[in-house]
């Protein structure tokens, strides 16, 4: 899995916390910032420095401590 799947799985999780309208919020939110959220997930989307920085600051703006996150 792509790092920038594993970060945004990570952010739906801690943020939502199974709670799907939470989800559905969050996904609005981040593609109001220009993230191809379908794209991600979908794995079309390549791991880039930018989106990597991206995803931190909106990590940091939801309350998401990424250093939490396990990796595989």
């Amino acid at each position: 899995m792509a790092k920038v799947q594993q970060i945004l799985k990570f952010i739906f999780k801690e943020k939502a916390q199974g709670d799907l309208s939470q989800k559905l919020n969050i996904q609005m939110r981040m593609m109001m910032k220009g993230l191809n959220i379908k794209g991600i997930l979908e794995g079309s989307v390549a791991d880039t420095p930018a989106l990597l920085v991206q995803l931190d600051e909106i990590a940091k703006e939801f309350e998401v401590d990424l250093t939490k996150m396990k990796t595989i």
